[in-house]
């Protein structure tokens, strides 16, 4: 038999899957025995099944305190000795979102984490953040049906490259097994919250929004980054009721952190929201 005649073995189907699933795995060794991972906040070296961060850093995230009261409604840190079960922005004005909660304070480690995301386009960042989520929104998760997210302008969106608002609810989806709605769409842009007073931030989202399609459910869950005033989540939150979702929660990664005012009110404290 000639050369040409010579049957060349080529893997096949479940044979051939295995092999290239051998391959990879072999090359993130061999990558991981080049470049180790490291903490992304301090650089210390960790184990790659720790995540992204390491044990210290993640222990000194800026968190409330397991024994500090909390707004039943926004989640925000109540003043101590407060008789109420919600915040004088909460009790002052309906909402149409039923409760929002956040893994920790826009500060620190966990802002750098957030605008390592959105800033730094660091996407991987997004799946150790959804880690952040799923703890922070057991209870929330728990009752919603589905996951949705804040969404861009089509022309921010090709500007950034991504939402990163979506990138966070696509990774808490694999970890809490809901379906991923776009539920909402942006149809105007709006101009930066940065350094607007609360009213502003409503009146500058206030028509910003708008539902997508029917209501595939009844209980949705809004993804985003931080919460700030809660402008963003309320305009989002009204679209959603107007698309026929009955109740809305509300989940970040950060929110700011309330300080008091020089008139006595509350009011939060900046971020780039």
């Amino acid at each position: 038999m000639g050369s040409s005649d010579q049957a060349v073995f080529e893997p096949k189907g479940e044979s051939k899957s295995r092999i290239s699933g051998l391959v990879r795995q072999l090359a993130w060794g061999a990558l991981k025995l080049l470049y180790p991972p490291h903490c992304y906040l301090c650089n210390a070296p960790i184990a790659a099944e720790a995540g992204y961060i390491c044990s210290t850093c993640y222990a000194g995230l800026p968190r409330p305190k397991p024994d500090e009261p909390e707004c039943a409604r926004c989640g925000g840190p109540l003043t101590a000795g407060a008789d109420a079960d919600l915040c004088l922005d909460c009790a002052n004005r309906p909402w149409f979102f039923n409760e929002a909660r956040s893994f920790g304070f826009y500060e620190a480690g966990l802002a750098e984490l957030v605008k390592g995301l959105k800033y730094g386009g660091e996407r991987a960042l997004a799946r150790e953040l959804a880690r952040y989520l799923l703890e922070a929104g057991e209870g929330l998760l728990a009752r919603a049906e589905a996951l949705t997210f804040v969404p861009l302008t089509e022309a921010k969106l090709h500007q950034r490259g991504f939402n990163q608002a979506e990138l966070l609810a696509r990774e808490l989806s694999k970890l809490a097994k809901l379906p991923v709605v776009p539920a909402l769409a942006k149809v105007r842009e709006t101009a930066d919250q940065t350094a607007l007073k609360p009213q502003e931030r409503l009146e500058n989202v206030h028509g910003a929004f708008a539902p997508v399609g029917r209501a595939r459910c009844e209980r949705i869950l809004l993804v985003d980054d931080v919460y700030t005033t809660g402008a963003t989540a309320e305009e989002c939150s009204r679209a959603l009721r107007e698309g026929g979702y009955e109740e809305v929660y509300v989940l970040t990664v950060a929110r700011t952190r309330w300080k008091e005012a020089s008139d006595g009110a509350q009011s939060q404290t900046q971020a780039r929201a």
